[in-house]
């Protein structure tokens, strides 16, 4: 690449980090497959057009998963410890579930054949 090419590319990554913004979430946990009820504090960085968080699957530095509820608006995240930094992750609820869930479906309609076929 020339360097003017790299300049644009670099001003390109500015300019979107400019409009990333950390906004502070409701979250519950996810469980063993099972969200949690309780509803907890997060704070996420996310762009303009990425600020619907319900259905949308999060993850902490431990691996935990959260499912998000709603965006707090006029609250402002801090370094403390009642809000837990997730990073967004590319699939939503209902594709991580669907994962899970076909093994266990396969399962029990090789079960449903096997037995009406005897």
């Amino acid at each position: 690449m020339k360097v003017r090419q790299l300049t644009l590319l670099d001003e390109q990554i500015l300019h979107e980090l400019q409009q990333t913004k950390y906004v502070v979430i409701l979250v519950k946990e996810l469980k063993d497959n099972l969200v949690q009820p309780t509803k907890k504090r997060a704070f996420v960085c996310l762009k303009p057009h990425e600020m619907k968080v319900k259905g949308e699957l999060f993850d902490d530095c431990l691996g935990n998963h959260y499912i998000g509820c709603t965006v707090l608006k006029g609250i402002h995240y801090s370094d403390s410890g009642t809000q837990i930094p997730v990073f967004k992750l590319p699939n939503n609820i209902q594709d991580y579930l669907t994962k899970q869930l076909t093994p266990i479906i396969s399962l029990l309609d090789q079960k449903r054949r096997n037995y009406y076929a005897n």
